[in-house]
């Protein structure tokens, strides 16, 4: 019985973290989609996935059994806290890239300052 305790919550103290790290990539590629000028109202579809991951996420950690009352339901909830985390990431991306492109002057991709410079 120990052995099966251990097993379980071992299984979702594991993808508590993945759920976390799922959320931070997340949380990241809203940072990029800020800095290059993307506004809240563009990321609203963002933030809907991202409370819904991060609801899951507490849910199951403030739930405190480490998943040992209900082991599939808890799986079940944190792999969908990293769906949603993942499908926001995705989501933020292209509006980034496409403001960032948008507001780089000609002949100058995003990132770069300016012309190469010889050497």
């Amino acid at each position: 019985m120990l052995a099966r305790v251990d097993a379980i919550q071992e299984r979702t103290h594991t993808l508590m973290n993945r759920s976390a790290a799922a959320l931070m990539d997340l949380l990241d590629a809203v940072a990029a989609a800020k800095k290059a000028g993307v506004t809240d109202e563009q990321l609203q579809a963002v933030f809907a996935l991202q409370r819904k991951a991060q609801w899951r996420l507490d849910f199951v950690a403030a739930e405190n059994s480490m998943g040992f009352h209900a082991p599939q339901e808890t799986a079940r909830v944190l792999a969908e806290a990293i769906d949603y985390a993942r499908q926001g990431q995705l989501a933020a991306r292209p509006l980034a890239t496409r403001e960032s492109s948008a507001s780089s002057p000609p002949g100058v991709r995003s990132g770069q300052a300016g012309p190469p410079r010889s050497r």
